[in-house]
């Protein structure tokens, strides 16, 4: 369900802002550094480790939640510009809540309507309807059509300080079982998401007991609407929102990247 609520939600889907910083060849030391820095920092919220690749090799950083974007620029000021790569993302102001999470109701459902892409909200189109997806043994099924995809974008894989728009949410579930049966559904929605032009990076985290989340980076805005548009995708979350025999709460927070931050990875 579409909100601008969260204040039932865990920490992180009530931050405004996000601050990604990486360091390609990144000792322990410098982690430990920014991991404290990073937690001592005002207005911290919640803060993730991040690993990846790209053509320099191994990169290390962190994902850091503030209250306010202010908090997320004082944070960024006392960063080390000349050798780290830093990109602030702000959080859309409109986002998604469901169950024990959900602040104007206890529910548990689905939107009807996709968020809109740039083309679609430019030329006063409706994005269509949440229309039940094919099953999974449908080959069709695993990727977007031709009439859903974004144009190619150069450098669609590489690191997420250098992505322009990012969700960030998390689903609590009943317990192991049902950590069981959402595999069924969770990897052919990351085999599909892997192979998308304009995906760049994700991870997953968990908090306890049964809280799974995920973090996910993509070139912009409307390939990570489009994500959202995939089969796979579209089966997980009426799978999660039907009922609640698995799951009694989800949120979901766009994150789009601040570009104009003087110093940061353009």
């Amino acid at each position: 369900m579409r909100t601008r609520d969260f204040s039932r939600a865990p920490a992180p889907a009530r931050a405004d802002a996000l601050v990604v910083v990486e360091r390609p060849g990144a000792g322990a030391a410098w982690v430990r550094a920014t991991r404290r820095a990073a937690r001592a920092a005002d207005g911290h919220v919640w803060s993730v480790g991040l690993r990846a690749r790209d053509g320099a090799g191994a990169v290390r950083g962190r994902v850091v939640c503030f209250a306010t974007v202010a908090h997320a620029q004082r944070f960024t000021a006392g960063l080390d510009l000349a050798r780290d790569r830093v990109r602030t993302f702000c959080a859309d102001p409109d986002g998604y809540a469901n169950g024990v999470w959900r602040a104007e109701g206890d529910v548990m459902a689905h939107v009807e309507r996709f968020s809109p892409t740039s083309s679609e909200r430019a030329q006063g189109r409706l994005p269509p309807s949440v229309a039940p997806a094919p099953p999974r043994r449908d080959r069709r099924a695993r990727t977007p059509g031709p009439a859903s995809s974004p144009a190619p974008v150069a450098g669609a894989r590489g690191t997420p300080a250098r992505a322009g728009a990012m969700f960030l949410g998390a689903t609590r579930y009943r317990g192991p079982h049902s950590w069981a049966v959402l595999a069924r559904e969770w990897y052919p929605m990351v085999a599909a998401m892997r192979r998308m032009t304009g995906y760049v990076w994700h991870r997953v985290y968990w908090e306890p007991p049964f809280t799974l989340g995920t973090l996910a980076f993509f070139t912009d805005r409307d390939a990570l609407v489009v994500f959202a548009r995939i089969p796979a995708h579209r089966r997980l979350m009426t799978w999660i929102t039907r009922d609640r025999r698995h799951g009694t709460g989800g949120y979901i927070r766009v994150h789009l990247a601040d570009a104009g931050r003087p110093g940061e990875v353009p």
